[in-house]
């Protein structure tokens, strides 16, 4: 399905339908009376462009929810809300998420849902010589044709650091310098839209979820790398500052290790998913007892699900590291709560994923709120998926394409 709209379309008209339809996935299913209020746009206008959005088949109405006056008043003839939503399988996406592990592809629709997904692993010895523009173009090519019964639109790609524009490669990431990104672009034949990963997620968990309305909200990562994503009013916080959310090099212990980037006592080096692997193969070589040596044959098959079984198992080592880990989350936590305005904080990573680990982190989140009065903060824990940043692709691609027609 071809997107519908007018060819002469100024820009002010694009905006004023990205707006409206901004407000319907954020906050849907709405009424027109609150579209007009939330975006400033004038009750006529807001009547027209949802008109023509539902002759285009884009959203729908439902008169489900009864209006405050019936309810509060207890009669039974009060007329109903009509209320909007986004129809369904109105098109289709693709998210692709390149990762060092891992490459995911996924395709859904227009509200998220997956149709179909592929999740291809990546050996360490592998890496550099398949993570190549060639492989992931035919990745997705093959994709493409499974799926080519389906009205595809666009392509997203959650990438492991920043887009620089300029030189239209991946930056901040130095595993990822050699990969020629704009070779990639040049051979893919969609609209492509690209994105640091974390903030696909976050995207993702603002538009095509239902626990979020509109609210500011933190998306804390942690697997190999750490990074700290924000959602505030309405939008993603300090997407052109690639230092903004660069949270694994924030200073917890000043005289603590030092760290890779030449400082001492960075999160990276106590949460970070290669420091805790490195510190459990100094446990596995040198302590006299530890479970370790019975999970694995060889200190270099240890991997995060086997530090995480070792702490099942209370190896007292691997106990120490992750209460150190987790020290080292709350603080960074508490001081991201200080600096963004938010009650709400996901929490996303495979030692988030245990529940033993997560009863040690709210232990130490328990400190008591700096001001009395202020709502406590809702930390939820996000299942560790590897298909998550394609679904945050796709996210971005609905989100510039379809919602703001970036095309």
């Amino acid at each position: 399905m071809v997107i519908k709209m007018k060819a002469n379309m100024t820009n002010k008209q694009r905006m004023i339908r990205g707006q409206i339809l901004n407000e319907i996935y954020v906050r849907g299913p709405i009424s027109r009376v609150d579209i007009a209020k939330n975006t400033g746009i004038t009750p006529a206008t807001t009547t027209a462009v949802t008109a023509d959005l539902i002759q285009n088949n884009l959203i729908k109405s439902t008169d489900i929810e009864v209006d405050n006056y019936a309810i509060n008043t207890k009669k039974t003839s009060g007329r109903k809300k009509i209320l909007l939503t986004i129809c369904n399988k109105y098109n289709y996406y693709v998210g692709i998420e390149l990762a060092r592990d891992f490459v995911t592809l996924c395709l859904t629709d227009n509200l998220g849902n997956i149709v179909d997904q592929n999740i291809i692993d990546i050996t360490a010895t592998q890496f550099l010589k398949k993570i190549t523009p060639n492989f992931i173009l035919e990745e997705l090519n093959h994709f493409l044709k499974q799926h080519a019964a389906y009205d595809i639109q666009a392509v997203g790609i959650a990438l492991p650091g920043h887009f620089d524009e300029t030189s239209q490669q991946i930056a901040s990431n130095s595993d990822w310098s050699g990969f020629d990104l704009e070779d990639l672009l040049s051979r893919i034949s969609f609209p492509v839209f690209l994105e640091n990963n974390v903030h696909c997620m976050s995207l993702y968990e603002h538009l095509l979820t239902s626990e979020n309305h509109g609210e500011n909200f933190i998306f804390f990562h942690a697997v190999k790398g750490i990074f700290s994503s924000s959602m505030y009013r309405g939008n993603l916080y300090g997407v052109s500052n690639f230092s903004v959310g660069e949270v694994g090099h924030t200073i917890i212990h000043p005289d603590g290790e030092r760290c890779e980037c030449g400082r001492r006592g960075c999160l990276q080096n106590y949460l970070g998913g290669m420091n805790i692997i490195n510190k459990a193969k100094v446990i596995y070589r040198s302590a006299q007892s530890t479970y370790l040596t019975s999970l694995v044959a060889d200190s270099n098959d240890i991997t995060l699900d086997t530090v995480i079984e070792a702490y099942r198992l209370g190896d007292s080592g691997i106990v120490q590291i992750i209460k150190d880990a987790m020290r080292a989350v709350a603080i960074t936590l508490n001081n991201l709560t200080m600096l963004v305005d938010t009650n709400k904080i996901y929490l996303h990573g495979p030692l988030f994923n245990n529940d033993i680990t997560n009863v040690i982190l709210k232990e130490y989140l328990s400190y008591q709120n700096l001001y009395g009065g202020l709502g406590e903060i809702d930390f939820q824990m996000k299942s560790y998926q590897p298909i998550n940043g394609a679904k945050g692709a796709c996210a971005l691609a609905i989100h510039q394409h379809l919602i703001w027609s970036e095309v």
